[in-house]
């Protein structure tokens, strides 16, 4: 290269200086979602109650956090015709129940959301969806290695109409594949241990954004958490603690986490992804003392934003 001239020694040179820029760049971008480490014990509640409505609706939901027996597990976990179902490992598996009642001028509708998942890396076993009251319908799905199996069951009748989801006999199965590898997703997780999540990590770890990949009903997509500046909230619920109970009744400077879903295929922000209940622009408020999510706000069906406010929290 000595032997050459200035402009030549450039332009090879250039080309070489232009894939060491761009690598780096690359490998930033596919490093999307590394594997969490959560330590379960830092998160303060069991069980969490929310309401809250708008002009058209409203909206009360129950968040519950238990820890199921081997022979619940056993029970509860559906087979799936391809791909090894995801195992529990030896941290063990939590599972997070939601309850949500809605009362709007279309109809009084029951919303169930039930996740089987892992307390230190929130991969998800299962996750079932099911909706009472408009569009009868039971959704399993099993996690597995190669993709999601989804068994959905509705009633064919109005007298299927008023048995359990178990006696349902409109039956489909569906299996939505994904790569992990492809989509640097170590761990899938579904919708609802995000309030799991967010009450485990710290407010540092917010700092930058932090992205998980979650299952959104027919697809996997990457979700941001990001932090977003502080903003004054009035509490008013009670906290359970043994047989303590307390009254808490103040303004806090709550912090506030926002989501945001994106395509894994385009990077397009999507709107479709759901929790409890709430789409759009959603919004977590985490009181920094205790960790504990205060206040939720998001769209629902369209309606416009409502806000579901911390009614009753019961400690561990």
């Amino acid at each position: 290269m000595l032997g050459h001239p200035l402009h030549e020694r450039w332009l090879i040179f250039f080309p070489v200086l232009l894939i060491l820029l761009i690598f780096p760049l690359t490998l930033s971008a596919t490093e999307m979602a590394p594997a969490l480490s959560i330590d379960k014990t830092t998160v303060p509640w069991k069980h969490l109650s929310f309401k809250g409505k708008e002009l058209f609706a409203k909206l009360a939901a129950e968040v519950e956090l238990t820890s199921p027996s081997e022979s619940e597990l056993n029970t509860a976990f559906i087979p799936s015709p391809q791909g090894v179902p995801v195992a529990i490992t030896e941290s063990g598996a939590l599972v997070i129940d939601t309850k949500i009642s809605v009362k709007s001028i279309f109809a009084k509708v029951k919303l169930q959301n039930i996740a089987w998942f892992d307390p230190v890396t929130l991969s998800t076993m299962q996750y079932v969806r099911q909706r009472i009251g408009l569009k009868d319908v039971k959704k399993t799905y099993r996690f597995t290695d190669k993709g999601v199996f989804r068994l959905r069951k509705q009633p064919i009748d109005k007298n299927e109409t008023i048995q359990l989801p178990e006696k349902w006999s409109a039956v489909k199965e569906s299996f939505y594949p994904y790569d992990l590898e492809k989509n640097n997703c170590v761990n899938i997780t579904a919708p609802m241990p995000v309030i799991y999540l967010v009450s485990a990590l710290k407010g540092s770890d917010f700092e930058k954004p932090v992205t998980i990949c979650v299952f959104n009903k027919r697809e996997t997509i990457y979700l941001d958490i990001q932090k977003e500046p502080a903003e004054a909230v009035q509490l008013n619920h009670i906290e359970i603690k043994g047989e303590e109970v307390i009254q808490r009744n103040k303004s806090i400077l709550a912090e506030v986490l926002s989501l945001k879903a994106r395509s894994i295929s385009s990077g397009q922000i999507m709107n479709s992804f759901t929790l409890v209940g709430l789409q759009g622009n959603i919004k977590i408020y985490i009181d920094r003392e205790s960790r504990v999510p205060v206040l939720l706000r998001g769209d629902y069906q369209g309606l416009g934003e409502i806000k579901l406010t911390l009614r009753q929290m019961v400690h561990k």
